[in-house]
């Protein structure tokens, strides 16, 4: 009944190594948490900073957990664990059986080789894919051009996580953002903020499947150290 805390007791030094790096981990997250929420401007994010600090600090609490039912297993159990069995050593065999003689290989015909006609070489012509622009969307116009998206484009019909890529790089510049507004709404949902400048590349990311199918304004929001930030780049996403 309690071989399976024979593992536990033998391991137990890398099991605290294990959920010491975890406990780091979590820290981190906390730091970074409590990092955010002292930088929100908006109730939606210290919000969504506040429930990461808690789900760190369960997460930290539950390592702890687990460290001190290690150490008091590695207290008790010791006594309680009957040795380990011995395996018997195999004897090996002194006399090996006679091996038997094969008969003699019979040499074996070479067939003749017919040589075969070359190969014919067809060659296909590959047709010229033709955009959707009812699927891609027409480029988006933005007001400012270090705080626009260049894709998707304005009316594109998307599913799944959505590549967001453009540029974000205004002067002062302190974090962005991504936002969206749901139809006949005029309030904008927070979906992820960003710390590093990007003059031209990928932004980020959006999984569109978190909201119902339908059509969404979609906006970037590029903020400087003041608190103050150009006027958006928003954009007509299609989610399907």
């Amino acid at each position: 009944m309690l071989e399976f805390l024979r593992p536990i007791v033998a391991f137990d030094t890398w099991i605290y190594i294990g959920l010491g790096l975890v406990a780091l981990i979590f820290l981190r997250l906390m730091w970074l948490a409590r990092k955010d929420r002292a930088r929100s401007i908006f109730t939606l994010e210290r919000e969504n900073t506040r429930v990461r600090m808690t789900r760190a600090f369960t997460g930290l609490m539950v390592v702890l957990g687990l460290m001190l039912g290690v150490y008091y297993l590695s207290l008790v159990t010791p006594p309680m664990l009957p040795p380990a069995p011995n395996t018997p050593t195999p004897t090996p065999m002194l006399e090996l059986p006679p091996t038997p003689t094969p008969p003699p290989l019979l040499p074996t015909p070479t067939p003749t080789q017919t040589p075969l006609p070359p190969p014919t070489i067809i060659i296909q012509e590959t047709p010229t894919a033709t955009p959707q622009a009812a699927v891609l969307g027409i480029s988006p116009n933005c007001p400012y051009p270090n705080a626009r998206i260049t894709q998707p484009g304005d009316g594109a019909r998307v599913t799944g996580i959505v590549q967001i890529s453009g540029a974000a790089a205004i002067d002062n510049f302190d974090y962005y953002k991504f936002e969206f507004s749901a139809p006949g709404s005029n309030e904008w949902n927070f979906i992820q903020r960003y710390d590093k400048s990007v003059l031209e590349g990928v932004l980020g990311s959006w999984n569109s499947d978190t909201v119902s199918p339908g059509e969404y304004q979609f906006r970037l929001v590029v903020v400087d150290a003041t608190g103050n930030y150009p006027e958006p780049c928003t954009i007509r996403l299609i989610v399907e």
